[in-house]
């Protein structure tokens, strides 16, 4: 997706340049978390959820995405989102959320 605004925003240069800045934004992407543009927020939000749950399902990910996306505000990854899982007798009472 960066390299297609690149693209876009760079219309005329040449390809040597079109493959260093390809190569600039591979390293950019190795160095940490990359941008997820706010179109993405459900890849935001499964990326955030696998982050702070590792071992979790891809299921339960996207129970607790509908959740949150139902709710009002921001639809941003919390731990409290994983309560969601406990209404639905998927968590046990005692499970911790740190």
């Amino acid at each position: 997706m960066q390299f297609q605004k690149w693209l876009k925003a760079n219309a005329g240069k040449t390809y040597s340049d079109a493959i260093e800045a390809y190569h600039l934004i591979l390293e950019e992407k190795k160095k940490g978390k990359t941008k997820i543009d706010k179109q993405f927020e459900y890849n935001t939000y499964i990326r955030d959820f696998f982050e702070a749950n590792q071992g979790r399902s891809l299921d339960d990910a996207i129970k607790c995405w509908k959740y949150k996306k139902s709710l009002p505000g921001h639809n941003l990854y919390e731990d409290i989102d994983l309560e969601v899982l406990n209404d639905n007798g998927v968590m046990d009472k005692e499970t911790s959320y740190e």
